[in-house]
């Protein structure tokens, strides 16, 4: 009875220190609340946005030509420069053409000479015709006259067929340009000797227009299909893509004029092809050559009014993406957020969580918490930097460049995970 008489003084102390401790806690978050926490805060905007699958493609020419010789002959001039550009029927190459020429004028003297024997066997015909209405000659000498004349007549034709031919191998002893396209270098010197059908001279390739080739994976190609039913079954106008050359921005435009009849079932992927303006620049050079590797954004969904924040406002709670909204006498709410693709000017699509001009902040992230009050400092709707995610790139808007050494760490152990997973799989195989 003693010993609870002892504590119950000890246990009212404590009971009070710690009614005291909350209090002045409570009293220390009140005066937080009330100093306002300056913050940079945009609105949201709307834009016209449609959203693409980024998928690998490759440039390839709309025609590219072997060119060959189409008679045998020596080889006697070079009539252009290697990796010049060429029009349809300019002259690349001559050859020897004495030969031909001499093969020409014995079939043009072999016309000459049938002609003028059918000339005679026709004057013979006509003799014979007034003979035998005279009765002075017999039926037999003038069938013998009129199949002269005939047979006379079709050598002639073959004659002059001949004579022909041999003015098409004169012309082939100038080798012309089948097509519009750059030309590659000589693959033979002057002096040899060129054979018909087997002695490649160059190539040539058209480079305006060019393809894009590019596969679409069965995802993306049931999204677009998705898409084209919305539409009432049919696309608006034609196809067009966009696509980025090599690691570069997706600022070139190709229209889709054919695709595979039937999906690649070793892939699973259906085989697009479009059609791109190639002109040269005020340099004169083309930026599309056949054969680079391309980056194409492949459209999955009809143009939309989306719902944009800059990149800078997303918060990643573990795996739910959160932003800071302002509320009435802007307070902070924390708000769930599902987004969308990423704009190339860093601005980033809410799919759900936000409507049009609320009010999102945009940096201090770290000192605010919900129910916060904040000093808002409103600036312009548009994220302050541009992030290229493939390397962890930073380019600010004033052109100067940051290096993202976390997103590279991140990259760096990914890889590393990668490849001890790999050595791991080698090493004990199932």
């Amino acid at each position: 009875m003693t010993l609870k008489r002892s504590l119950v003084p000890i246990l009212t102390l404590v009971l009070i220190a710690n009614l005291s401790c909350v209090q002045r806690r409570e009293e220390r978050n009140a005066q937080q609340q009330d100093v306002a926490v300056p913050a940079r805060v945009v609105e949201t905007i709307t834009r016209k946005i449609t959203e693409y699958a980024e998928l690998p493609g490759r440039s390839a020419a709309a025609e590219s030509v072997e060119v060959r010789a189409q008679v045998s002959g020596y080889l006697e001039s070079i009539n252009f420069a290697a990796g010049s550009f060429v029009h349809k029927g300019d002259p690349l190459f001559t050859l020897d053409s004495r030969v031909y020429r001499a093969v020409l004028a014995q079939r043009q003297s072999d016309v000459d000479a049938k002609r003028a024997d059918l000339n005679r066997l026709e004057a013979e015909l006509k003799r014979q015709q007034g003979l035998i209405e005279k009765s002075a000659t017999s039926m037999q000498q003038l069938e013998l006259a009129q199949a002269g004349r005939d047979e006379r007549a079709a050598e002639l034709e073959a004659a002059i067929a001949n004579v022909e031919r041999a003015k098409i191998d004169l012309d082939y002893t100038t080798i012309e340009s089948p097509i519009d396209g750059e030309v590659s270098r000589e693959r033979i010197t002057v002096g040899n000797l060129v054979t018909v059908g087997s002695t490649l001279l160059t190539h040539i390739v058209a480079v305006d227009p060019i393809h894009v080739f590019f596969d679409v994976d069965e995802r993306a190609l049931l999204l677009y299909r998705e898409r084209v039913a919305k539409e009432n079954g049919a696309s608006k106008g034609s196809l067009v893509v966009k696509f980025a050359i090599g690691d570069g921005e997706f600022d070139h435009e190709a229209t889709v004029d054919f695709a595979e009849p039937k999906m690649n079932e070793t892939t699973g992927t259906l085989e697009f092809r479009a059609v791109a303006e190639n002109k040269p620049n005020e340099v004169g050079v083309r930026n599309l050559i056949p054969g680079l590797r391309l980056r194409v954004l492949f459209p999955t969904s009809p143009e939309y009014d989306a719902v944009l924040v800059p990149e800078e406002a997303i918060i990643t709670d573990q795996n739910v993406k959160r932003v800071y909204v302002l509320g009435e006498n802007n307070i902070v709410e924390s708000r769930a957020v599902t987004l969308g693709p990423l704009q190339n000017d860093n601005m980033r699509v809410v799919a759900t969580g936000l409507k049009l001009g609320e009010r999102v902040v945009l940096d201090n992230l770290l000192r605010i918490r919900p129910n916060t009050v904040v000093e808002p400092i409103p600036v312009p709707s548009e994220s302050t930097t541009r992030i290229v995610r493939e390397d962890g790139v930073i380019i600010n808007r004033d052109g100067t460049v940051e290096y993202d050494g976390l997103y590279e760490w991140s990259l760096e152990r990914d890889a590393n995970k990668k490849g001890a997973a790999s050595e791991a799989a080698g090493k004990n195989p199932a």
